[in-house]
């Protein structure tokens, strides 16, 4: 999937998540949507990344399309680890 640029208007459920060892950062897509990064306990870089940031904010990434699961959740775009992340000025 190509590079894609979003705005993020904020973080959903609170903070960053663990779930089955993994860790998630869930984002509000401005326009409607949700961005969830996922890293672990020693990779989280691309979270740590978007922590440091105040919202909103625009960011680039490299995504794919979510699990069928998390479609329900409002998902519409994950940033698997190790997927390219940055923000913009």
């Amino acid at each position: 999937m190509p590079i894609k640029t979003f705005t993020l208007t904020g973080i959903d459920e609170g903070s960053v998540q663990e779930s089955k060892g993994n860790l998630r950062l869930v984002c509000l897509i401005q326009g409607g949507g949700k961005l969830a990064v996922w890293g672990s306990k020693a990779t989280r870089k691309n979270i740590d990344t978007i922590q440091r940031t105040r919202m909103p904010c625009k960011v680039q990434c490299d995504c794919i399309p979510p699990k069928e699961w998390a479609i329900k959740y409002g998902h519409s775009f994950w940033v698997p680890e190790g997927n390219t992340l940055r923000v913009l000025p």
